[in-house]
């Protein structure tokens, strides 16, 4: 007949061996751990919801910047006197980039802006409503000239929210305005730009349709550019070897330097709203709300 072991009391043992007995220090021992392990747990949750936070936190700051709402810290980023220094660089810069591009390296870039005779203003504002695709009456008092870049993801949101065609709305038939080339993403931008002024050349009643899809596509590639504007009745064909030749890279290169030697413009968009008949503007810089606007407007006539 087998034995039987009988079962102590407790376990006295460090280490249980007690057939089925649990010793106390063993059980606190794990529980302690199982308590480590959720805690380490939990703690790293936490702080991988801080870190994700903090990411979108920065995302949507770069992403609403142009937002009405955040329309006090553009104010502020653009009255800086970092971003006003860091701009001008900037500008110094592209421009005798586009000096290498036509072959005039070694020309130096005006860093001033020399104030400008209303009547020089009134020459300039005609010959751009000459020779530029105009948005709006041709005869209207204050012409809106947009400097701006495809690439320039503060011009996408000008452009989406409708801004310019918003305020020739407010002010019917005394409003109108033209697009120029203003680049800060390098030749890229300079290719894009280069594509928009072949399709002025081209077919310029489609001009603004596809200015304002191509910001819809951002950021948009050459050949989907060259697409876009076939799509509209451009002649592809014609429109590649426009882009091939660089046809408009010197006409793209003096609006630049008009926009910042005459305006005073050093970023994108920068809008410049001209009286015609008195010569007087004013440069609003920025993606500024359709107030904005509006209350410059007002205070010039």
């Amino acid at each position: 007949m087998a034995k039987k072991i009988e079962k102590p009391e407790s376990c006295q043992a460090e280490c249980c061996n007690c057939d089925g007995c649990c010793c106390g220090s063993k059980v606190l021992l794990i529980v302690l751990t199982l308590l480590w392990v959720i805690a380490s747990v939990i703690a790293c949750f936490y702080a991988c919801k801080a870190a994700k936070t903090a990411q979108q936190n920065y995302d949507l700051n770069i992403l609403s910047a142009g937002w009405v709402e955040n329309f006090n810290k553009m104010n502020e980023l653009y009255a800086s006197d970092a971003y006003i220094q860091y701009a001008t660089d900037s500008t110094d810069n592209y421009i005798n980039q586009f000096a290498s591009y036509t072959g005039e390296e070694g020309a130096e870039a005006e860093t001033t802006t020399t104030p400008a005779d209303p009547e020089q203003i009134k020459t300039v504002v005609e010959d751009m409503l000459a020779s530029t695709p105009i948005r709006g009456d041709n005869n209207a008092r204050f012409t809106i000239v947009e400097y701006t870049e495809l690439l320039c993801p503060f011009c996408q949101r000008h452009s989406q929210e409708g801004t310019i065609n918003a305020v020739m709305e407010q002010f019917p038939g005394e409003v109108n305005s033209v697009s120029r080339h203003f680049i800060i993403h390098g030749e890229p931008a300079v290719q894009l730009a280069n594509v928009m002024e072949c399709v002025a050349e081209l077919k310029p009643e489609v001009y603004y349709d596809v200015f304002e899809e191509a910001f819809n596509q951002y950021p948009i590639e050459l050949s989907a550019l060259i697409s876009l504007a076939a799509s509209h009745g451009v002649d592809e064909t014609a429109l590649q070897a426009c882009s091939d030749e660089w046809r408009y890279t010197q006409a793209v290169n003096d609006m630049m330097s008009q926009g910042n030697q005459l305006f005073g413009v050093n970023g994108t968009p920068g809008n410049v709203i001209i009286d015609r008949e008195t010569g007087n503007y004013k440069l609003v810089s920025g993606a500024y709300p359709v107030e904005e606007f509006v209350n410059v407007i007002n205070s010039m006539k």
